[in-house]
């Protein structure tokens, strides 16, 4: 059976394990997740399409600091400056959890994950990374503590209660 030069050349692609870039941007934008790329530095030099959907900002508006400060919650913002510094410091994996802001206006929870891509002497060359929309499992998150929280409320009073019932139980056993 034979193939196209096209097959044959993806073929040997995936079994190189490369991706084209077309390829890639095809996949990123695919994903539901933010993309983004930094060089090792933690300078940005990619975002997919969802991230400029989500955000408003295209690639040259997407750079910068002024950028993370209009993006993050203001009460996000010093520890997630400290957790990538760490990880740009470090070479340690990024995970953080964080509000983003739409292009409405509206903040969503992310969870903002990126591992280091390293060179033959273990060297970081690049950030690899995206962020996750966890809003609606914050919100649930939130709901069940809150049940606990009211659970726990009830059943110390209903253990109050039934310590006070032990209490008059043994005063009427007295008498």
């Amino acid at each position: 059976m034979s193939t196209s030069p096209a097959t044959d050349s993806t073929s040997a692609s995936a079994a190189q394990g490369l991706v084209g870039p077309e390829q890639f941007t095809f996949l990123a934008d695919m994903i539901p997740q933010l993309v983004w790329i930094t060089d090792n530095t933690g300078f940005h030099t990619y975002f997919n399409q969802r991230w400029i959907d989500f955000t408003g900002y295209d690639l040259a508006d997407s750079v910068g600091p002024d950028m993370w400060n209009n993006l993050l919650h203001p009460d996000d913002r010093a520890r997630a400056r400290d957790v990538w510094g760490h990880s740009l410091a470090t070479g340690d994996p990024y995970s953080i959890e964080y509000r983003f802001k739409a292009k409405d206006g509206t903040y969503r929870w992310f969870l903002g994950q990126a591992l280091p891509r390293r060179d033959a002497d273990g060297s970081v060359i690049a950030w690899f990374g995206t962020c996750t929309d966890i809003q609606e499992q914050r919100q649930m998150r939130e709901q069940l503590e809150a049940a606990y929280s009211d659970l726990e409320a009830k059943v110390i009073f209903r253990t109050l209660d039934l310590e006070r019932e032990v209490q008059a139980l043994k005063q009427q056993g007295k008498s």
